[in-house]
C-alpha cells in the first residue's frame, strides 16, 4: 500500500518563504519520496497553489524589488501588475522548461541557481494579505 505524500503540512512549513522552501519541505516530510517523484510533487503542488490563488509568481522583468540600486521600486507585491498574470499552465509550463534536468538529487548545486533564479513567490494568507518572499 503506498504512503499518502504530505503537501499539507509541507505547504504550512514553506508558507512566507523562498519556493526552494517547499521543494526542501516536500522532502522533508516524504523522505522516501525518490527525486524524481519529488520533483512531479513539487510541480503539482505549485499548480494547485496557483489554481486555488494560494500562492502568485512575481512577474517576470517587474519592478517591485528593492536594492541598493533600486531602493524604491515601482511597484509592491499588493499590486496586481506586480504579479505573473499568466494561465497556470503557462506559467508552470516556464518553470518546467528552465528545470535543470540533468539534477538527480535535492543538493545539486544547479537546484540552488534555479530556484535562485526564477521569479519570486508571493504567498497569500488565509486573511488575503500578501506575503513575499
Amino acid at each position: 500500500m503506498q504512503k499518502t505524500v504530505d503537501t499539507d503540512q509541507a505547504i504550512e512549513d514553506a508558507f512566507g518563504l523562498w519556493i526552494s522552501s517547499l521543494f526542501s519541505a516536500i522532502g522533508g516530510r516524504n523522505p522516501e519520496l525518490p527525486f524524481n517523484k519529488h520533483v512531479e510533487v513539487f510541480f503539482s503542488v505549485i499548480t494547485q497553489l496557483l489554481k486555488a490563488e494560494r500562492i502568485y509568481f512575481i512577474a517576470p522583468d517587474a519592478d517591485c524589488y528593492t536594492s541598493p540600486s533600486n531602493p524604491h521600486p515601482r511597484l509592491t507585491i499588493e499590486d496586481t501588475a506586480a504579479r505573473w498574470n499568466a494561465p497556470v499552465e503557462e506559467i508552470v509550463s516556464a518553470l518546467r522548461s528552465d528545470w535543470p534536468c540533468h539534477v538527480d538529487h535535492p543538493d545539486h548545486i544547479d537546484l540552488l541557481v534555479y530556484f535562485y533564479e526564477i521569479p519570486g513567490v508571493i504567498w497569500v494568507a488565509a486573511d488575503g494579505t500578501f506575503v513575499g518572499s
